[in-house]
């Protein structure tokens, strides 16, 4: 990613791309290289000795061949028919002379009246490379470029085209030197930045934004806000004396106290930001505007050259520049002689980026004064009633206001009005939707002619599985890490660097016939001693079965001879092409559904080629802890884009309204349009900018955002309903859906409807649902005897019940991912108190830390000093707060709910001057939400089933820092802490035998009670996790296995027995597996055990099994 993402669209890059694939195309044809593996079976490394080519020449155009669809030569962005240009566009085209914004509303051919205005030019005479032609996606600049040259293809290649950020590359690396680097500069990700900036945290005086266990998510989130103070031109000194400025004007209001002080944080970091990237040579994407504009200011020699040799300036999507784009522009054109700009301020949706209705609203006025302002008035995309839908809506909204919308239809009506469907709840969204999609095929429309347009993923991933299931062929790649097929290339990766072999408990091509029974054994062994991974590949277990010990051999040879020190690409394009016949079979499926996974491991392995080196770190393990850190912080958005090659494949286009920009299709499709879903509700986000960052002097910041998220909101249905070219579908449920003994409620329609189509809908039922799935029947589980668990287990549950059914009912997962040296300095933290309690060692605590460190990997790391003063602070922090008080270490003790006992061991046990106190020591900021879990709940209740003495039961909850500091908070106590990190003395409760103890929740909820109702999708646990409740019945959880390929609904009914915790017992088919949910001394095993009623992956029924006494489960 990184550099890839400012693709520059030059003569020479075009050049270098298209030599490439003249290369490949000479040395190996698709087609041939398609008929070579799929029908003469040869592998990639056969092909290439054969040829005397490399390998990664051959695997390549492989991969292209059997991954990719053919392209076709349709395009959804293909204009109309050819036409004469009408009056506006001959004049927007015609114009010479001063600087022109021509405002283009949806389907009125900017892009075509942009291509005629230089086609006109070079008829003139003008000298192609005097064209410099920008944009703002890599996409929109490709699409330009095409489009010029398919009318002047020579002059095309002499052109400068492409993206803002494309042409600051370009400006930054040819003049490097002049803005002070040292060679030329190369451009660092989100995800890079945060890997340099997380070391440095330590030593930043953070407060507000502290959190050293884990850093990386409000680092991006202050890496998101110096992103936006850079497209405001702000620099980290203008941002901390805005900063200064808030502080000065908050007087005792607390709140905008504690916004000053976060905003001087945020510059504190930015500041350091900004030497790091000096020092590594590097430059992040906010720098490829900024730098220029240093450039040109400072360097009158190099604006000369540039104004002398770009005399034709012309930008697209002028709605979506920022601040320092325009800036830019200004140096590059201050009068703005020959600059000819054309957008639409109604279709700008990207806000967070800094794009702002406000750099067109100056335009013509403060920037470029007297700019003339002409409009394109013909809309050739969308029928009347299409085109009276949004113009309808736009007259009320706030982008744009005082310029009303006047669009007339060059296609005329198609006497079917834009529709408002509106079904019973959200059960009935897909089969409405299916319905209608099969309505419009009906009515002559092809799959591949309707989309379907969200304003967020989440709904696009669960419409899209509901109507595979309904026969409706979809197009949607969605986030590609959470993909099966890509999942099971990363679990394979993972076992070259995992000697605990995780990644075999996923259900993969490689594994069919591997039952869960030898997963469970083989890590079992693995866990009770040391191995290197892939140690059990040379030899499987003896217990496996044979099916079992097959796919183990398979999935052995497969990966054998490779190494986390090899590439990634190479060892899956290995396996692909070489060790598996894996790719050949996606290359010979039909089904939408296939080429789709062709294509999501197309993408993948594009990705994995453009990955920075490893920095001396081992290359599979780097890219594990790169996507790992990608997925948490959400950058991986730009992979979810389909290649040109998908375009023809005939399915129903699945995308976001963002995503939609500049497409458009005959059928659009558009749920969800309900109240609170669309518009959505504006949240202040983490790291809100400065006042005085960007907006009118004297607007306060939080105020601008509001109403940028509130024009922004409008912007995105206008970009929606304009994206449709025949027929304009809208749906929305009526009444919400019931749920235990809640009871249905009516539900709104957005209100963005009526302001485009009036008041009118359509109640509809659908006709049809499908069948329940095998995977959606019950699977009644029951233990043995009473379970239990350890505290740190429930609260397991409570953050992810899905992690909570791998890493304690079945012990298979937990512990991925590199340890930052944050993590292990608080390891060693709390191992060395462990021993201290343990010991009653308190006087030697700072001594046993000096000889623990210099054991330690962390003495030598670049960091050791931050890490051990942090460490000393902690110890200090934790010897403070034993005021003196004599302890001893603490003793288990045991919470007896409905369903299930929890154990803890409390840290230790204290003398205090009201009796015993019974501790536990954590570290951190104490969270807003702690007092309503059931994990936080439970330690004072089983202190109080379990009185050592009748202790009085006492959190200890310590911080990492003083505000401002860079010392250790003293610990909390339960209760709240003063200004000064001591405890107030909140919640210090005695605990007297026989009267219970007051919790923070005013009922306990049963243990694991859960809301019953209709299955849910994997995609949704994966998401959302489990929803809990208090009530009464019996308890159930739904569960994805991978190692079954199945989806399993849990209802667990409770033992009749209550003795000590004991194994207990799933029966399946090909044998039984017992669990322990907890070690326990003499644990008593029984007969009671688990029905299945389920189909495996090899669509196999599982047999009912009877209790002992008779029962049926």
């Amino acid at each position: 990613m990184g550099e890839d993402r400012v693709l520059d669209y030059s003569r020479r890059q075009r050049r270098e791309v298209q030599m490439d694939l003249f290369a490949r195309e000479l040395i190996l044809p698709r087609s041939v290289a398609r008929r070579l593996h799929v029908e003469e079976g040869l592998t990639a490394g056969t092909i290439a000795e054969r040829l005397g080519a490399s390998f990664a020449v051959i695997a390549q155009q492989l991969l292209d061949a059997l991954l990719l669809p053919a392209i076709e030569p349709r395009l959804e962005t293909a204009e109309p028919p050819a036409v004469e240009p009408d009056p506006s566009q001959i004049a927007a085209a015609g114009h010479r002379g001063g600087p022109m914004l021509v405002e283009a509303g949806p389907g009125t051919g900017k892009t075509r009246t942009l291509v005629d205005r230089i086609d006109g030019l070079l008829a003139e005479g003008v000298d192609p490379r005097d064209f410099l032609v920008l944009t703002f996606s890599n996409k929109a600049a490709g699409e330009l470029a095409d489009r010029i040259g398919a009318k002047r293809s020579e002059e095309a290649a002499a052109m400068w085209v492409g993206t803002f950020h494309a042409f600051g590359l370009d400006l930054v690396r040819r003049h490097h030197a002049a803005l002070g680097f040292r060679a030329e500069p190369r451009v660092m990700d989100r995800v890079e930045a945060i890997e340099l900036l997380e070391p440095e945290s330590t030593r930043l005086g953070l407060s507000h934004y502290k959190d050293l266990w884990n850093p990386a998510r409000k680092l991006s989130d202050i890496l998101g806000a110096i992103s936006r103070a850079q497209d405001e031109l702000v620099d980290p000194e203008a941002y901390a004396s805005l900063a200064e400025a808030m502080a000065s004007a908050a007087g005792d209001d607390p709140a905008r106290r504690i916004a000053a002080e976060k905003a001087a944080e945020i510059a504190r970091v930015y500041a350091r930001y900004q030497a790091i990237k000096r020092e590594k040579n590097a430059v992040d994407f906010g720098d490829l505007i900024t730098l220029p504009i240093d450039l040109l200011r400072d360097h009158p020699e190099v604006l000369a050259d540039l104004q002398s040799r770009y005399r034709h300036i012309l930008v697209d999507e002028y709605q979506d520049v920022n601040r320092a784009s325009v800036e830019l522009l200004k140096r590059l054109s201050p009068q703005g002689l020959n600059l000819w700009v054309v957008g639409d301020v109604r279709q700008s949706i990207y806000r967070f980026r800094g794009a702002s209705p406000f750099n067109v609203d100056r335009f013509g006025l403060e920037d470029w004064p007297g700019g003339m302002r002409p409009r394109l008035e013909v809309n050739y995309r969308s029928r009347t009633e299409i085109v009276d839908a949004y113009t309808a809506f736009a007259r009320d909204m706030t982008a744009g206001a005082g310029r009303a919308p006047s669009l007339r239809a060059r296609r005329g009506a198609s006497g079917h009005p834009v529709q408002n469907r509106r079904f019973l709840d959200t059960d009935g969204e897909a089969p409405a939707l299916a319905e209608a999609i099969q309505e419009m095929r009906d009515a002559g429309f092809a799959w591949r002619d309707q989309a379907i347009l969200c304003s967020g993923n989440d709904r696009l991933g669960r419409l899209g599985s509901e109507l595979e299931r309904r026969g409706v062929p979809v197009l949607y790649l969605g986030s590609l890490f959470e993909r099966p097929e890509i999942q099971d290339l990363l679990s394979w990766l993972s076992l070259l660097t995992d000697p605990r072999a995780m990644g075999l408990v996923r259900a993969t091509p490689l594994s069919e016939g591997l039952a869960l029974a030898d997963v469970h054994g083989l890590l079992a062994a693995l866990r009770s001693e040391d191995h290197v991974p892939m140690g059990w590949g040379a030899r499987p277990p003896n217990e496996a079965t044979p099916s079992g010990g097959e796919a183990l051999v398979r999935i052995a040879t497969a990966l054998r001879g490779f190494t986390p020190a090899d590439d990634p690409w190479t060892i899956l394009a290995s396996v692909l092409l070489d060790r598996t016949r894996l790719a050949a079979d996606i290359a010979g499926a039909t089904e939408t559904a296939h080429r789709a996974r062709g294509i999501a491991i197309w993408q993948f392995m594009n990705f994995l080629r453009t990955q920075p080196g490893g920095g001396g770190h081992d290359p599979v393990r780097r890219l594990l802890d790169r996507i790992r850190r990608l997925v948490s912080l959400g950058d991986e958005r730009d992979l979810r884009q389909l290649p040109a090659a998908a375009q023809g494949i005939d399915a129903v286009r699945l995308m976001t309204m963002h995503g939609s920009k500049g497409l458009e299709f005959p059928v659009v499709h558009l749920p969800g349009l309900n109240l609170n879903a669309l518009p959505r509700a504006f949240i202040t986000p983490a790291c809100p900018p400065p006042d005085g960052l960007a907006g009118e002097p004297g607007m306060r910041a939080l105020d601008l955002l509001k109403a940028s998220h509130e024009d922004e909101q409008e912007c995105l249905f206008y970009v929606a309903l304009s994206r449709a070219r025949d027929r304009l579908l809208l749906y929305s449920a009526r009444q919400t859906k019931s749920s235990g003994n809640r009871k249905p409620a009516a539900r709104q329609p957005s209100p963005f409807v009526a302001r485009a189509i009036g008041a009118g809908e359509t109640l509809i039922e659908p006709a049809f649902a499908p069948d329940r799935r095998p995977e959606d029947e019950p699977v009644v589980l029951s233990f043995a005897n009473r379970p239990a668990f350890a505290l740190h287990e429930l609260a397991l549950y409570e953050k992810c019940p899905r992690r909570f059914l791998y890493s304690v009912i079945l012990a298979v997962g937990g512990g991925g991912g590199s340890r930052s040296g944050l993590m292990r300095t608080h390891d060693l933290v709390r191992d060395l108190l462990n021993g201290v309690i343990r010991d009653q060692a308190d006087a030697e605590a700072h001594d046993r830390l000096e000889a623990a460190w210099r054991e330690s990997d962390l003495a030598v790391h670049d960091y050791a000093e931050d890490f051990k003063r942090i460490a000393a602070d902690l110890v200090t922090a934790f010897l403070e707060s034993l005021e003196g008080r004599p302890g001893r270490a603490g003793e288990r003790v045991q919470a007896g709910l409905t369903e299930a006992d929890i154990h803890l061991l409390p840290d230790d046990i204290r003398e205090g001057p009201d009796g015993l106190v019974v501790r536990r020591i954590r570290t951190g900021h104490r969270s807003k939400t702690s007092a309503g879990r059931k994990s936080e709940a439970l330690f004072p209740m089983a202190v109080a089933e379990n009185p050592p003495g009748c202790p009085r039961p006492d959190r200890l909850s310590g911080g990492w820092g003083r505000r401002g500091h860079g010392s250790a908070r003293r610990p909390q106590d339960a209760g709240s802490a003063g200004g000064d990190g001591r405890p107030s003395g909140g919640h210090r409760q005695r605990v007297v035998p026989d009267q219970g103890v007051a919790l923070p929740l005013p009922v306990l909820p049963r243990f694991f009670r859960l809301r019953p109702g209709a299955p849910r999708t994997a995609p949704e646990i994966i998401r959302r996790g489990l929803p809990v409740r208090p009530g009464r019945g019996d308890w159930s959880f739904r569960a994805w296995h991978p190692a079954f390929g199945l989806e399993t609904f849990l209802p667990m009914t409770s033992p009749d027995d209550r003795g000590p915790a004991g194994p207990f017992v799933i029966q399946f088919a090909n044998g039984d597996l017992t669990f322990r949910p907890v070690e326990m001394a003499d644990p008593v095993p029984t007969g009671r055990q688990i029905l299945l009623n389920a189909v495996g992956p090899h669509r196999r029924k599982l047999e009912p099994v009877r209790h002992p006494a008779g029962r049926r489960f």
